[in-house]
This record gives structure tokens, C-alpha cells and sequence, in this order.
């Protein structure tokens, strides 16, 4: 089983997405938390800066280092899990299936958010990033390499994603794809064939997968 990292296993989408708007907003956007979480949501910074191209905006070429650390600087302080994330690893040892993580995101960051929750453990070195590939998501090309460095083939992976870009990568990968959709968050667009779910208290039981 192949987690995305922000929004799946760590709550740190809404810190990302309050740091790039105060960011863009100080460049001139008038974007709302809501509109800037639909669009940069599960992207690069590749994404950011085509969209200040777009729009004629101009941005320090220092922009994507002070958003890394000042959103390293708020992970430090308020970084959580995702409520149930501990119960579902808890299931999925228990099962004794494999699992890693699948992230876009820098991977100092990623280990150091997965560390500050106390999630780490849990994966050890299967921590995977666009880095590890060279192409972020939504080229299937990260989870692909993750099914690789378990041994298992993608029709037997499954992915946890809470972005569009996540759920198109796994449907691209050829992989059975969840897509976790909490009420206080706005739902992708596009489900790219995934299956949608709310609390992950209801992951294991989709698995069938029972306390040992």
C-alpha cells in the first residue's frame, strides 16, 4: 500500500496552503484560501510558477526558498496526523502489508513531518519522493518505483491520495487508488476511478482487515 504523505498520512495541507497565500497574495494575487488550495493543492512549484507567469505576477527568484522555510518553521510547531492514520498502520502490520510513502514533496521535509508525528517508524527507509524519480505526480513514475522497491506488481498496489494529481498518477500506474475526502476539505474535481472515503476508521474495514 502506497501513501501520499500531506494530507493522507500528516495534516499539513492547510499549513502549506496558508503559507503560499500569504506568499502570493504579498505578489499580487487576489486568490481566496479555498481557490488556492484547489489549484496548488498536490503540485510543485513548477505549477506556482507557471501560474505567476499566467497571471503577470513577479516573485522574488528567493520565493520557493522562504516558502520552504517558513512552512518547515509552522510543520515544526503544528504538524499533526491525520486522525485514525496510527490505527490504519496499526491494521496494515498486523496484515503484514507492505507500505510506503509516495510524496511530491521535498524530502527533508517529508521525513522531518513524518518524524515531528511520530509516523516514521512506521516506514523506516520507504520513504519515496519525486526526487527518488525525477518526475513529480501526476506521472505514475513514483509509485511506480515504489511497487518496484517492494517486489510487487502496481495491479497488486494500492494507493491512499487526497489530490488530483495523486489520484491521476495511481490510475496512470495502473494501480487501485483511494482517495481520502474528510468534510472540511474540498474534494478533488476528479476522482480518476477512485474510490472516495471520509474517516480513515473506515479504511481497514474497505480491506477487510481486523485487529490481530
Amino acid at each position: 500500500m502506497i501513501f501520499d504523505c500531506d494530507g493522507v498520512l500528516v495534516d499539513s495541507e492547510p499549513l502549506y496552503i496558508r503559507v503560499l497565500l500569504r506568499l502570493l497574495q504579498s505578489y499580487g494575487a487576489t486568490l481566496t484560501f479555498q481557490e488556492c488550495w484547489e489549484m496548488f493543492v498536490g503540485k510543485t512549484s513548477r505549477d506556482v510558477n507557471d501560474y505567476l507567469k499566467e497571471q503577470g505576477l513577479t516573485a522574488p527568484d528567493h520565493w520557493n526558498k522562504d516558502f520552504h522555510e517558513q512552512s518547515n518553521a509552522l510543520l515544526e510547531k503544528e504538524v499533526q496526523p491525520v486522525s485514525g492514520i496510527q490505527q490504519v498502520l496499526k491494521h496494515l502490520a498486523n496484515a503484514k502489508i507492505p507500505i510506503c510513502v509516495g510524496s511530491n514533496g521535498h524530502p527533508v521535509t517529508v521525513r522531518m513531518s513524518l518524524e515531528r508525528t511520530g509516523l516514521l517508524p512506521w516506514f523506516g527507509d520507504n520513504v519515496f519522493t519525486a526526487t527518488d524519480v525525477g518526475i513529480p505526480k501526476p506521472a505514475p513514475d513514483l509509485f511506480l518505483h515504489g511497487a518496484k522497491m517492494a517486489g510487487i506488481s502496481p495491479e497488486h498496489c494500492v494507493v491512499i491520495e487526497d489530490s488530483a494529481t495523486g489520484l491521476k498518477a495511481a490510475a496512470s500506474a495502473g494501480m487501485r487508488c483511494f482517495a481520502y475526502t474528510p468534510e472540511i476539505i474540498p474534494a478533488p474535481a476528479n476522482f480518476f476511478g477512485a474510490h472516495p472515503f471520509q474517516t480513515m476508521a473506515t479504511l481497514p474495514n474497505l480491506f477487510g482487515l481486523v485487529p490481530a
